[in-house]
């Protein structure tokens, strides 16, 4: 017969202490803007594929370049002089305007960069111009250059210039579509016109 427990015995019993949550502690996601008035992410989304030839768009994630502005316009100065001072020597530019009273963004790159001395035009291998899709145009128009020897111009009395496309005094820029230095056209006519303002960077690659 069993042995029945003595009723002023202690119990005992083991307790498990309770579970931890284990919380798993996600990177905190970066923050990506463009130090810019003109472009926006979705348009740096854009050069940046235009920049390293791909097939398809980078993710707004995984932008290999940061876009650190060097000049802005109505902040530095619209000269010929003030932009050699701030963009000499810089390998790697992004430059964009924006047309007065317009919507229409244009712009380009140049992979050498620009100086002041040495005048005349220049090869710039996988340099571009392009207008930029906002409120009144759906598609971008990216316009390579297939004539390397004059893609780029060089004087001390000019900003940015590309053979086609560049700056014409302060706040005056041209357009022309008679030389086939790039193609196809980013505009529909030749002209001469003013800007609201206009911005320069140098493309540094992220890591």
């Amino acid at each position: 017969m069993a042995k029945l427990a003595s009723p002023n015995r202690p119990v005992t019993s083991t307790i498990l202490l309770p579970r931890k949550k284990l919380i798993t502690q996600l990177p905190p996601r970066k923050s990506i803007s463009i130090p810019s008035s003109i472009i926006n992410l979705e348009h740096v989304v854009e050069i940046s594929s235009w920049i390293d030839r791909r097939s398809t768009t980078y993710d707004i994630t995984e932008i290999p370049y940061e876009f650190k502005l060097l000049l802005k316009g109505s902040r530095d100065g619209f000269d010929a002089k003030t932009f050699h001072k701030l963009c000499d020597n810089i390998p790697g530019l992004i430059v964009v305007i924006k047309v007065e009273n317009s919507n229409e963004i244009l712009g380009g790159y140049n992979s050498l960069g620009w100086k002041s001395t040495n005048d005349g035009y220049r090869a710039a291998p996988g340099s571009f111009i392009f207008s930029l899709k906002n409120e009144n145009m759906k598609e971008s128009i990216l316009s390579r250059v297939n004539d390397q020897s004059t893609a780029i111009y060089y004087h001390q009395d000019c900003g940015p210039y590309f053979h086609r496309f560049g700056h014409d005094g302060p706040k005056k820029w041209f357009y022309n579509s008679n030389f086939n230095t790039y193609q196809p056209p980013i505009r529909n006519a030749n002209s001469r016109f003013s800007i609201d303002d206009y911005e320069v960077f140098h493309l540094c690659k992220n890591g």
